[in-house]
């Protein structure tokens, strides 16, 4: 009995293990990643969502390097703290953040538990790059169509996700697709929990109303923005053209 146990027991290095998941990651191989997760991890997350994630991922924040150092041992689950070094293209720099990454023993090898559910953190990645074409910003040109894209995404696989109805609406605003935008930026308004946000959408809504030739409900949304947030400015500037 005990030598069918230790049998079973990985004979190789954990935390060498959790190297050669990261060497994947960071060369870009995420299908070879992929198989380095636990057997609760890949029911919980398809390879397709997982190799989705890490491109979108690189996008956002590329992983340069990392430094594991295991930290905590109770039977066959180790612990590890590992320090990421991100570029993070939003900012345009290099940044270290700690996390912890926990191996497992699983049929006489060592798997790495997932950071969570990957296909939920993809509608998180995707909004961010769409941000990225809408504003030009992050080494992204300007490309409101691919910024369409993008949020249109993110709302086929989570429409309960409405920050993209804002994205999706400014991006159609850009292409000058105004009614479209409309009901997008009006679903935002409603689904938001803050002023400033709704001021946000009341503004959008007011700017596709003007575009299109209705001054007087352009000027409803303007008033209806400033009143939510008095700090809107540029709420308050399109206001000021109907007085």
């Amino acid at each position: 009995m005990i030598a069918t146990i230790v049998g079973c027991s990985p004979k190789d290095d954990p935390k060498e293990t959790l190297e050669k998941y990261y060497s994947r990651i960071i060369n870009e191989e995420y299908n070879f990643a992929y198989a380095y997760l636990s057997e609760a991890d890949k029911k919980v997350t398809k390879r397709d969502d997982f190799i989705l994630f890490m491109e979108l991922d690189a996008d956002v924040t590329g992983l340069n390097k990392v430094e594991i150092t295991q930290v905590e041992k109770k039977g066959d689950t180790i612990v590890f703290n590992v320090v990421e070094n991100r570029h993070d293209y939003m900012d345009e720099k290099d940044k270290d953040t700690t996390v912890k990454r926990t191996v497992v023993a699983e049929d006489g090898e060592w798997r790495v538990k997932a950071e969570g559910d990957f296909a939920t953190l993809i509608v998180d990645r995707q909004a961010k790059i769409g941000a990225m074409y809408l504003n030009g910003t992050a080494g992204k040109a300007l490309d409101p169509a691919k910024a369409a894209t993008r949020f249109e995404d993110v709302l086929k696989r989570d429409p309960s996700f409405y920050p993209a109805n804002y994205g999706l609406a400014a991006s159609y605003v850009k292409l000058k697709k105004y009614e479209d935008a409309i009901p997008l930026a009006t679903k935002y308004v409603e689904s938001a929990a803050g002023n400033n946000e709704k001021s946000n959408g009341m503004n959008l809504i007011g700017i596709c109303y003007d575009a299109t030739g209705n001054k007087e409900k352009a000027k409803e949304a303007f008033q209806k923005a400033v009143e939510l947030n008095p700090e809107n400015q540029l709420a308050q500037k399109n206001l000021s053209r109907f007085k």
